[in-house]
């Protein structure tokens, strides 16, 4: 995720001082706040506003116009309320909007699952494997997606180039949290699940898969990725750096396909091998 003023603009306050100090960042912001209002409502963006005033020890719910249930969001400090507004004001993932009809969708780095129940109430029929490696997020992760029983499944885990455990390396803000290989003499704190078991658990092929991994595409799309690269139609990730940017393409070199991107995020569309010359 990319954006910070929505967080900026509905930070937490606690006492009249503090409640003035945010009115005045919000005031001074109001392209967010008039967005998000045109983009979810007045009562959608009050309640944001509440849970960003709530407690971090607290989840929330809140109904989302034309999504078929409520979502839960952590309040406080946390960054749900910010990647609520990113994918449904800014429109996060307008990238895939032309994509037709997907079976299923692999969600690497979902979070609290706000983008797979984006992807569940914008295509009735599609199946979505989300994957989230930290505890807590998990949780918020698995009540998002009780309501979709049948067409959702959340794994936690950490999506890795091979099996065993990786490390969970946490950050200032929960929505950039990483993943490691494990330090010498460490056994790790997570499960690693690969692309070909999630592959396989997706029935063999993967129409779209959607990575936001803060980082763990360098290991994703190492020399292995040729072995399942075949296996997926489409993929819209999140590149973070130079170097994970150099390292995806390049596993992408053998094929064909159309590309467009937005900031940080790269839609890959209609994956093919390429044809001999």
């Amino acid at each position: 995720m990319r954006g910070r003023l929505f967080t900026m603009a509905l930070m937490p306050w606690s006492g009249w001082s503090r409640v003035w100090d945010g009115v005045r960042r919000a005031v001074t912001r109001p392209r967010v706040i008039v967005r998000s209002i045109g983009g979810l409502g007045l009562a959608v963006t009050a309640a944001l506003i509440r849970i960003r005033l709530g407690s971090s020890n607290r989840v929330y719910p809140i109904s989302i116009p034309r999504w078929h249930h409520p979502v839960y969001v952590r309040g406080g400090k946390s960054s749900d309320t910010t990647v609520l507004y990113e994918i449904l004001v800014t429109n996060e993932y307008h990238l895939v909007e032309g994509l037709n009809s997907p079976r299923t969708i692999v969600d690497g780095g979902a979070n609290i699952g706000l983008a797979a129940v984006y992807f569940l109430n914008r295509y009735p029929s599609v199946r979505v494997i989300s994957v989230e490696p930290f505890a807590e997020t998990f949780e918020v992760c698995e009540k998002n997606l009780a309501p979709y029983k049948g067409r959702a499944t959340a794994l936690k885990g950490a999506i890795w180039s091979h099996g065993g455990r990786v490390s969970l390396d946490p950050q200032w803000e929960d929505w950039v949290n990483k993943v490691r290989a494990p330090a010498p003499g460490e056994t790790g704190t997570a499960e690693a699940i690969t692309m070909p078991s999630l592959i396989a658990t997706a029935g063999g092929f993967v129409d779209l898969l959607k990575l936001d991994v803060e980082g763990s595409e360098r290991e994703i799309f190492g020399p292995g990725a040729k072995d399942w690269l075949p296996f997926v139609g489409n993929i819209v990730i999140e590149l973070h750096g130079a170097d994970c940017k150099e390292r995806f393409f390049e596993a992408l070199s053998p094929y064909e396909y159309e590309v467009s991107s937005r900031d940080m995020v790269y839609y890959c569309r209609n994956l093919r091998l390429r044809t001999s010359v």
